[in-house]
């Protein structure tokens, strides 16, 4: 370490320490007095944020990216405008202000890790392209709807008023805030600082797919990919649909990869490896879950850019002529696989998967068996594949025991030490277990597919084979099974097994075969959204951040005009208004209004409401179900007939549980009391009551005298009217021609300072470029930035992407391998 007094000793420094911290208290300070559930839990909220940032320097660069994805409550409160996330931020913003205030007084110099001033720079032109885009939010954001929020409970209620603009737009201010934090902790701690960012990327996408996990296995089960059910995980940014999941993943997946590649480096036990290898496994799930067609292009592009960065910085020495050859053995591989998979099904598959780990394993011994050993070899495993079959056709699923005992019974031969008598046999015995557990593969296929199955399997096995003849052959270009080749055969298997899954199971490859179609549709929306700033006259500066929404409403086609909700007055009194659609409604068509129940309601449950139907005759459709955010998972339904009229009525419903199913036995099954408008006339509600068979009352703010508090929004399938569909569309559409240029701009320089400028020779580049890359792929189909934290992550990389610069040479290795032994 050394001592830099010349980074922090003036004035304006420590005013800007200060003026960040005050953001943070003002910040933390209106969170808690305006929190849903009171000024105690929204104080606990922020005092509980405020230790975790004090826990030690640099602590905001694991907590934010690791808890912002699932910390907030938005779903339950019912505060989308300033949530838990944004409290986050607000603390790190004050943890971090005030740990730096000391070096900035200039009572103590800055400590400075060794090398430390080489790590980061943003200079004149870092600035000048952030400013840009900084100055186009200032221009074309309504920021006064900040002001008049204070005294107007209505702009607090859905996307459709002058508030979504600070909402939407407060992603690129907090990143922008909190880059003097980052520009410090780069510049003053790089290695440590950015072992804390790696951490806070890796924890952050483990927090969001055990996520995902849960609610697979609460919903629809882990093993369903059938249904028609895409993965939301915590995010309820997705309530109107878009991408916020696929966005986070695509920028977390590649930094989880190249951390795990990375292991190699620094010689971690095996334990260690195999929680990576386990880590990758579950985001493999949760991306595959997300059912998405550009996050699947996206993170294969991310991928293959992650491998040929690090490729580049010589972080591996690989054979062009070699990885050819063993990309196109994969290539066939991946086709014979899926022709298992459509006879053989998982089991099938799972069978070969199994088999390429024993091949792998057990290749050094194939190279340098005698003629004797392999005769006597398929002998044996012969007379075991008949033992094989005999247990396939007299006892029941006896071929799944016999698969499963040659496994073990080959992994103890290869992994055990044999005693000094039996050596000379070792070499048969594994060559022999290895021929039957290739019989066996077979054998599983064709009993799970009971005809048909027997050639795919049989054209796989020898596939697998092959390279044991080519190392029998040639010894000498045998590979050896070590733990980190273990590792990294396990993550290309993997690899090849999500690509035959998404591309063969029905739900995933009926979206595959619809993707034609959809782009065409997405074609058209697109043309019309690009349509929206002209009808206002506003090509330059937008028709304003956050107001993509309000514009597509008033300017929709009449057959796509979406639903809506907002806040009226009746004489002092709030109530709820429900605007009424005109797009074709189908049950996931409505947009309804929601509010989270108790999972253990008891029947019956008895509803009360007071309505009117100002314009016509209308129909409020009220539903109890198990679901989490936008698909149902059992349902007690009823509806009310409003007549019009300007007087409020009061109905009364009572709620059949009949088909609502169970709160679920391991994991909770998220509960809602849900209200739509299925008319074609404006519906206005009030005095909302629901009450289970103990008499508890069941809902909170039912007179809505509160505002939006509790009461959340969705639309289940009828997404388009509150997303671009294209990340630099939605630039142009809410802020112009300023804004698309100036984001251009910022993600040229990011990527270019990741691949021709100073920021390629340092290790992040090489993450850092494909989960970007990965980012801008996935944005090609949606607008991502529209949901503020993840915008947040999105801007903060990209910054980082600005402000990082490698060491040459010698010195570039030493420092990545540092890193690398810091995050061991």
């Amino acid at each position: 370490m050394r001592t830099d007094s010349r980074g922090g000793g003036g004035f304006l420094v420590l005013a800007g320490w200060i003026l960040l911290a005050l953001c943070g208290v003002l910040g933390l300070a209106v969170f808690a007095l305006r929190h849903p559930f009171g000024v105690a839990i929204g104080g606990g909220i922020a005092i509980a944020f405020l230790a975790l940032m004090s826990a030690r320097r640099d602590a905001w660069l694991l907590c934010v990216p690791a808890l912002a994805p699932v910390v907030d409550l938005a779903g339950w409160s019912g505060a989308i405008h300033l949530t838990e996330s944004d409290a986050l931020v607000m603390s790190a913003l004050l943890a971090g202000s005030v740990q730096a205030m000391p070096a900035a007084s200039g009572r103590m110099g800055v400590a400075v890790e060794a090398g430390g001033g080489r790590a980061w720079r943003f200079g004149v032109v870092q600035i000048a392209v952030v400013g840009l885009l900084g100055l186009s939010y200032l221009v074309s954001t309504q920021w006064s709807a900040m002001v008049m929020a204070a005294h107007d409970a209505a702009l607090w209620m859905g996307y459709g008023t002058a508030l979504n603009g600070p909402r939407v737009a407060k992603g690129f201010v907090w990143a922008v805030l909190l880059l003097p934090l980052l520009a410090q902790a780069l510049r003053d701690r790089p290695q440590a600082a950015t072992r804390c960012l790696v951490w806070g990327l890796v924890a952050g996408a483990v927090l969001v797919s055990l996520a995902a996990v849960w609610e697979r296995w609460a919903f629809t089960g882990l093993s369903d990919f059938a249904s028609d059910y895409r993965t939301t995980a915590l995010f309820w940014e997705m309530n109107v649909g878009g991408a916020t999941l696929d966005g986070w993943l695509a920028l977390t997946v590649p930094v989880a990869l190249w951390w795990v590649l990375r292991q190699r480096d620094v010689g971690w036990e095996a334990p260690v490896l195999w929680i990576g290898l386990a880590v990758l496994g579950l985001l493999a799930y949760a991306s595959f879950t997300t059912f998405s067609r550009g996050l699947y292009l996206g993170l294969a592009v991310g991928v293959v850019v992650l491998l040929l960065a690090m490729l580049r910085r010589g972080t591996w020495r690989v054979s062009v002529t070699n990885l050819l050859a063993w990309l196109v053995y994969a290539g066939v591989l991946l086709w014979l696989l899926a022709g298992v998979f459509q006879t053989g099904g998982y089991r099938g598959a799972g069978a070969m998967l199994g088999l390429a780990l024993a091949v792998f394993g057990a290749a050094p011994v194939v190279a340098v068996a005698s003629a004797h050993a392999l005769g006597g070899a398929v002998v044996l495993a012969f007379a075991a594949a008949a033992a094989s079959v005999v247990a396939m056709l007299m006892i029941p699923k006896g071929v799944y025991l016999a698969y499963a005992l040659n496994a073990v019974l080959l992994g103890a031969a290869l992994f055990s030490r044999w005693p000094g008598g039996l050596e000379r046999w070792a070499t048969g015995v594994v060559i022999a277990l290895l021929g039957w557990l290739a019989v066996n593969a077979v054998l599983v296929s064709q009993y799970w597919a009971e005809s048909g199955g027997v050639l795919p399997a049989l054209f796989c096995v020898l596939w697998l084979l092959l390279p044991l003849a080519w190392v029998h052959i040639r010894p000498a270009r045998c590979w050896r099974p070590t733990l980190h080749g273990w590792v990294l055969v396990s993550m290309c298997l993997g690899a090849i097994t999500i690509a035959v899954v998404s591309l063969n199971t029905y739900y995933a490859a009926t979206r595959m075969e619809r993707a034609a179609a959809d782009l065409e549709g997405r074609l058209g929306h697109w043309s019309y959204a690009a349509s929206l700033p002209s009808g206002q006259g506003a090509q330059w500066l937008g028709v304003g951040v956050g107001r993509f929404a309000e514009a597509y409403f008033w300017q929709a086609p009449e057959g796509v005009f979406p639903g809506s909700h907002g806040l009226g007055f009746d004489a002092g009194n709030p109530y709820l208004k429900l605007g009424a659609p005109r797009h074709v409604l189908g049950f996931g068509e409505l947009y309804r209004v929601s509010q989270r129940v108790s999972p253990g309601v008891v029947a019956p449950l008895q509803l009360a409401v007071r309505v009117r139907a100002p314009e016509a005759d209308a129909h409020l459709n009220v539903e109890v179900c198990r679901k989490h955010l936008l698909y149902e998972a059992g349902c007690a339904a009823g509806g009310v007939r409003v007549p019009k009229g300007a007087a409020w009525t009061t109905q009364h419903l009572v709620l059949d549980p009949g088909r609502l199913g169970g709160s679920g036995s391991v994991l909770p099954r998220l509960t809602v009391l849900s209200i739509a408008n299925e008319s074609r006339a404006l519906l206005e509600v009030d005095d909302i009551s629901l009450v289970d068979a103990h008499g508890r009352e069941l809902l909170g703010n039912g007179h809505f005298a509160r505002g939006a508090d509790r009461w959340f929004f969705t639309s289940d399938r009828h997404h388009l009217p509150w997303h671009a569909k294209n990340l630099w569309l939605h630039f142009f559409v809410e802020q112009g021609w300023l804004g698309l240029a100036a984001f251009l701009l910022l993600c040229a320089a990011a990527l270019f300072r990741l691949t021709l400028g100073r920021g390629a020779a340092h290790p992040l580049a090489p993450p850092l470029l494909g989960g970007l890359t990965a980012f801008f792929i996935v944005g090609a189909f949606d607008s991502l930035v529209d949901a503020p934290r993840l915008a947040m992550l999105a801007f903060l990389l990209m910054f980082t992407a600005l402000g990082v610069r490698g060491a040459r040479g010698r010195q570039a290795s030493i420092e990545s391998v540092q890193l690398a032994s810091g995050a061991g």
